[in-house]
């Protein structure tokens, strides 16, 4: 009888390694296709992957994100929308901040001289003020029904200056009466527009173009009073002082903005208004006629109303761009702006200088 020795290793044996995945990306066979029978097309068999070609995939169908490639001039082209008309624009080149001190320079000189002239030759120098300062408020606006407001706006203006230069005694009642038939021709001129959209704010802009037209025959009313004319330089002066300091500021110190959409710094109102008012209580003591302590008083009037108009031309503006309807150039809007202030301090210079500052 033989003796056999059990296998002491059963059930110790080490257990075999896991089989790799059958998956390409770990180096398994790729799973074969399955077999498609050949279809037939008029009466021919086709093989699989012989039909039709698939359109290759369009950029963005695969989920990759591409940046746009420069052009030839090296630019990098810009998305359609990405300029947002609502965010704050950049401070305008230097070379379109200097005309509006050259203008306000020319301006404050031209009303100050001129009044020394024959009547038709200041006249007619204020008259091109006028129609210039029309233009270019209109341009910056751009309201609908502007022809309107340019033809309104000009016969007033023709109408006035004649009334103011020729006619006596020196009142302001005639004038007054001009601007009241304006008022009328504007709002029937708004009527027959076919479109009657932007109806309410037209008329409004157009009246505040004849007044600010008229603004200016109160500089010929005042060149032809007695005693009125030392007042009415202390007053111009004032003015003239007040832009141009508010603009030099604006030149060293652009920031912080008086409004984010407006390219004007707060620091140029101050000092401006401030400015102003110390040049015509000096003006007062040189010029014989209005008491220093009077010309003070009426010229921080006249700085403030002065620096506010045309800081109001910005705004204009950045109401139009914020609605979507652009901008006009920028040399436009800052050229605007001292030839309104000029217009809107007219009737205040006018009562000051003919019932205030001269006693």
């Amino acid at each position: 009888m033989s003796y056999s020795r059990p296998d002491e290793t059963w059930g110790y044996e080490p257990r075999e390694a896991a089989p790799p995945p059958e998956d390409p990306a770990w180096g398994g066979p790729a799973p074969s296709e399955p077999s498609r029978s050949p279809r037939r097309r008029g009466g021919r068999s086709v093989l699989p992957g012989r039909g039709r070609r698939k359109p290759a995939p369009g950029p963005g169908a695969t989920g990759e994100i591409r940046s746009p490639s420069p052009t030839a001039t090296g630019e990098v082209p810009v998305a359609d929308g990405a300029d947002d008309h609502t965010m704050p624009p950049p401070s305008p080149h230097l070379l379109h901040r200097l005309p509006p001190l050259a203008v306000t320079v020319v301006v404050s000189g031209g009303l100050i001289l001129g009044a020394q002239m024959e009547r038709p030759v200041y006249a007619a120098g204020v008259a091109v003020l006028q129609l210039a300062m029309l233009v270019l408020v209109t341009w910056t606006r751009k309201v609908s029904g502007w022809l309107i407001t340019l033809v309104v706006g000009a016969g007033l203006a023709l109408a006035a200056d004649w009334v103011a230069a020729d006619l006596s005694p020196v009142s302001m009642l005639p004038i007054t009466i001009l601007l009241a038939l304006a008022f009328g021709a504007a709002v029937i001129g708004q009527l027959m527009r076919r479109e009657h959209s932007g109806y309410t704010e037209s008329l409004g802009f157009t009246m505040l173009m004849c007044v600010a037209v008229s603004g200016y025959t109160c500089y010929i009313a005042l060149s032809r009073l007695n005693s009125a004319p030392p007042a009415m330089y202390s007053a111009v002066v004032a003015a003239g002082t007040a832009i141009l300091a508010a603009r030099a500021v604006d030149l060293v110190m652009p920031d912080p903005r008086i409004n984010r959409q407006v390219t004007r710094g707060a620091f140029g109102v101050v000092i401006g208004t401030m400015c102003g008012t110390a040049s015509a209580a000096y003006a007062g003591l040189v010029i014989e006629g209005p008491e220093p302590g009077h010309a003070a008083i009426g010229g921080l009037l006249v700085a403030l109303i002065a620096v506010l108009a045309d800081l109001a031309c910005g705004y204009v503006s950045a109401s139009r761009r914020i609605d979507g309807d652009g901008t006009a150039p920028a040399p436009v809007v800052n050229l605007a702006g001292p030839l309104l202030a000029f217009a809107i301090t007219g009737p205040v210079v006018y009562l000051l200088s003919a019932y205030y500052i001269i006693d």
